[in-house]
């Protein structure tokens, strides 16, 4: 691989810099009161450099769903259960953890651009998050841990997940997001570990 040159370097930092500063804006003043010239501002670049970088501010949206896979594979790689069902708490305890850093009201941006926006990114079942934890469902099925269709019991997952973002978002953040998201993933565990007509899951 060759090395990154000195001036692609600049520009992923540049863009990171517009990224981390538009989000924290979105938090303080949320979404529809910040401007581009106030993200400008914040990341100390010209308007210029933000259009070269983002088509427009609900871009940044998207990118910081992409920006979240990313952070996550990495932690992935760095370390991970080799038990499925120990991987699955690691991945979602990683997602309570993502939004309870960013905040009530920068996370309630990205629900709200997920609802207006044609590309539900949330939805894609290719990105790391949600491929991921179909494969440790798949293997706790042939280990006979989870009992029932691996997509469905996937899809259970990551439903409630996005459910107590939102119910988190809608208490402006007031309780223990990981703490909640933890509790609730263990219920839905413990449904699909029942070898029953009822916990099969079936479609």
């Amino acid at each position: 691989m060759k090395p990154q040159t000195k001036r692609k370097q600049q520009a992923i930092e540049t863009k990171e810099r517009i990224f981390k500063c538009a989000v924290a804006l979105f938090g303080q003043y949320s979404y529809e009161n910040v401007t581009v010239n106030d993200i400008c501002q914040a990341a100390q670049v010209s308007i210029g450099a933000f259009y070269h970088h983002f088509k427009n501010k609900e871009c940044i949206l998207n990118e910081g769903y992409r920006l979240f896979d990313d952070q996550l594979e990495a932690a992935w790689d760095d370390g991970h259960p080799d038990n499925d069902l120990e991987a699955i708490r690691f991945l979602v305890a990683g997602q309570m953890k993502s939004m309870q850093q960013m905040g009530a009201l920068a996370a309630s941006q990205y629900f709200k651009n997920q609802l207006t926006y044609e590309e539900k990114y949330i939805l894609n079942k290719d990105r790391f998050f949600y491929r991921t934890i179909y494969e440790a469902v798949q293997g706790e099925i042939a280990s006979e841990n989870l009992f029932g269709e691996a997509r469905s019991i996937t899809e259970d997952i990551l439903s409630n997940c996005r459910g107590i973002i939102y119910d988190w978002c809608l208490h402006e953040g007031s309780y223990d997001l990981l703490q909640k998201g933890e509790r609730v993933l263990e219920m839905v565990l413990y449904y699909y570990s029942k070898s029953t007509d009822k916990g099969a899951g079936a479609e």
